[in-house]
């Protein structure tokens, strides 16, 4: 498996949207190593001096709080019609930010953004960059067919315990397919999960804890690495990933 850090379609990065912006991002802060500024009550992050994510109150964003990925594209209005002509939709709320960007829907409901930046990364993430995402659904057929259709992503054979597969871009991995796991409770809607990489997911883990997130799962071996699953402190729900090393995924 080769890993993808930046395609057409591919990850970009993420917005957050919070009851409790100042406080979620001094946790942020302190464990991922954030530095945030503030611009027009707006928190914005960087990692590795790349910007990763932005913070917003609730108040002030689109009424939903938690983690909202975004996913690059060459073509924004293009991407648009894309995701139309595949049954899902186009909300009428966008975000601000360097780059133009529009919140969607998959064909199953599940929110996503789009935005055509100015610059593209294909470094190996930074500590606290955004390194995966991960689809989790209940409806993996209709999953891959929405996106296979919009973007052309691939989706490779489920593997491991869980039945996890990756979506695809020419051949390279940049982000996950996961069925609702046992565990997750009934009344979670299906949603996607952001990443952020760590370089030692032990001290990460233990920080989340120590500085006021809740450990919803102990770090634990995947395909690409190691992740360990948290609630910040105002509910939202992200994951810490140690990546398998560049030279095991080529």
């Amino acid at each position: 498996m080769a890993y993808e850090f930046q395609t057409s379609a591919g990850l970009g990065r993420a917005s957050l949207a919070s009851t409790e912006p100042q406080t979620v991002a001094s946790f942020y802060r302190r464990v991922l190593g954030w530095a945030v500024t503030e611009s027009d009550g707006r928190l914005s992050a960087s990692a590795g001096g790349a910007p990763v994510a932005d913070i917003t109150d609730i108040s002030a964003a689109d009424g939903i709080p938690g983690w909202l990925i975004h996913f690059d594209v060459d073509d924004l209005d293009a991407a648009l019609t894309a995701v139309s002509r595949a049954g899902g939709a186009v909300l009428p709320s966008a975000t601000g930010g360097s780059a133009e960007t529009a919140i969607v829907t998959d064909r199953n409901g599940t929110r996503f953004a789009l935005r055509a930046p100015t610059t593209r990364r294909r470094e190996w993430p930074a500590h606290g960059a955004l390194a995966w995402g991960e689809l989790i659904t209940d409806d993996i057929d209709t999953s891959a067919a929405f996106y296979r259709g919009a973007f052309g992503w691939g989706l490779t054979e489920p593997s491991g315990p869980l039945g996890r597969g990756e979506w695809q871009w020419h051949g390279r991995s940049f982000a996950g397919l996961l069925p609702r796991p046992p565990a997750m409770p009934a009344e979670t809607p299906a949603y996607w999960d952001v990443y952020f990489a760590v370089g030692d997911i032990a001290a990460a883990a233990t920080a989340a804890t120590v500085h006021g997130g809740t450990r919803l799962m102990p770090p634990t071996p995947i395909e690409i690495g190691t992740i360990a699953v948290f609630l910040d402190p105002a509910g939202a729900i992200f994951t810490l990933v140690q990546l398998t090393t560049e030279e095991a995924l080529a």
